[in-house]
């Protein structure tokens, strides 16, 4: 699952599309093979080489036998996962100032290494207002900031952090 936390200032939360193009580095487990800033969508389904499966993304690494497969998770009561029970995944609450999971993928053959926050997502300010369509590529850096006129005044966020952890 990808993890997250930022530091918030007059935001009440983030929220990530359902139909989000996902912007990650991905690498062989064990492998040195690596690919850079691959995009994954719920959208895009490809078909598994000699399965009845489908996949959101596949690759095939060099040497490898068989093709490895990603594919972004929409949680149901059918397979909820006993790491986020009880979680919300597509919103980040900025109230928490912990690391929450945001999305959850289906790993085979792949480990995700880097997320690249590009969005487009949605920031609500505390008083409501929506911003939308916002790459939060700054956020990692020196911050994404806007100015909130219902409140008169700045919101913004910084020192965007996460991670990626196996959930089961």
């Amino acid at each position: 699952g990808l993890f997250v936390e930022a530091v918030c200032e007059n935001i009440d939360r983030i929220v990530f599309p359902e139909d989000l193009d996902w912007t990650l580095d991905i690498q062989q487990p064990g492998g040195i093979d690596k690919r850079e800033r691959i995009t994954v969508s719920s959208k895009d389904e490809v078909e598994v080489p000699n399965s009845k499966g489908v996949a959101n993304f596949i690759v095939k690494w060099d040497g490898a036998k068989q093709p490895s497969t990603m594919s972004v998770l929409t949680l149901t009561r059918k397979n909820e996962l006993k790491d986020l029970k009880g979680k919300k995944l597509g919103e980040y609450d900025a109230n928490t100032r912990e690391m929450m999971p945001v999305a959850v993928f289906d790993c085979r053959g792949i480990d995700p290494v880097r997320w690249y926050p590009v969005g487009p997502f949605t920031v609500v300010s505390t008083s409501g207002h929506e911003f939308a369509s916002v790459d939060l590529s700054d956020a990692e850096g020196d911050g994404w900031v806007e100015y909130d006129e219902k409140i008169e005044q700045p919101v913004g966020i910084t020192e965007l952090k996460f991670e990626f952890r196996a959930v089961k």
